[in-house]
């Protein structure tokens, strides 16, 4: 066992995680009639939740600010013509974004869309993005399978996943908010997403910090843990884990551009 956490957000429940040491991918152990959906159910869960205040305003400016990041990275790999899946798009709001930008981009999110990946026809999608998605997916396997199906030859499959290894893991331990118990489901680091995709047909183009995710999580992990003063916390651990970075890659999440082979 790598470590024992809880689920701060809904049930307070406990959860083990384990390391595969053969695709090191460190898992979530869960019983045979887990009930996933009923954990996203809940008012505290974030970015879902519907509440005002200073930590939902925080949230807007840097959603906003890592929208146009996002793009800017984007816009390398795509064409004018090119045709997007948002896969996961949770709030739909990146979708969105994108839409008045005039980038054709379709919004799915499995939870609420089932039965969209045998609606949509094969080899139809240039780019298909999964924003911090695929650690909540049950079968990650039969997934990048089914999706890499949809992308159309030399087509892009956008991941974005925290990584275990970066500085804010370290410091917050298990109270850190991105083992988000249960949902997340699986846990990587750079090694462990790069062979997992490769194995499954894709080779990696670039890598790009999400910087702003470890000041996010960092005053999650903050509150889980009852400092007094999870702003201050945050800014000061946020900081030295991008600092940190710099020199290591280590960020607190980044997001991988593959391309199909």
């Amino acid at each position: 066992m790598v470590l024992s956490t809880k689920d701060y957000v809904a049930s307070n429940k406990h959860f083990n995680l384990f390391l595969d040491v053969k695709t090191n991918i460190v898992w979530t152990s869960l019983a045979e009639d887990h009930n996933y959906n009923k954990y996203y159910e809940n008012e505290n869960y974030h970015p879902h939740n519907k509440k005002k205040g200073i930590m939902s305003l925080f949230y807007k400016i840097s959603q906003n600010i890592m929208f146009n990041y996002k793009l800017k990275v984007l816009q390398k790999t795509l064409r004018p013509s090119s045709i997007i899946l948002d896969y996961g798009s949770g709030d739909g709001n990146f979708a969105k974004f994108l839409k008045k930008k005039k980038i054709s981009v379709l919004a799915y999110d499995p939870i609420t869309n089932k039965h969209i990946t045998s609606q949509v026809t094969d080899n139809q999608y240039d780019m298909i993005m999964m924003w911090h998605v695929l650690e909540h997916i049950p079968d990650i396997y039969e997934a990048i399978v089914t999706l890499e199906k949809k992308l159309k030859h030399n087509g892009a499959l956008v991941v974005a996943v925290p990584n275990r290894d970066c500085f804010d893991s370290r410091a917050y331990g298990k109270h850190w908010a991105a083992w988000d118990v249960p949902r997340h489901l699986y846990h990587f680091n750079h090694n462990s997403l790069q062979n997992l995709m490769k194995e499954n047909g894709f080779s990696l183009i670039s890598r790009h910090p999400l910087w702003l995710d470890s000041y996010y999580i960092s005053y999650l992990s903050a509150k889980y843990k009852k400092s007094i003063f999870p702003w201050i916390n945050a800014i000061v651990i946020g900081s030295i884990s991008n600092i940190l970075a710099l020199f290591t890659s280590k960020y607190s999440s980044s997001f991988y551009i593959f391309r199909k082979i």
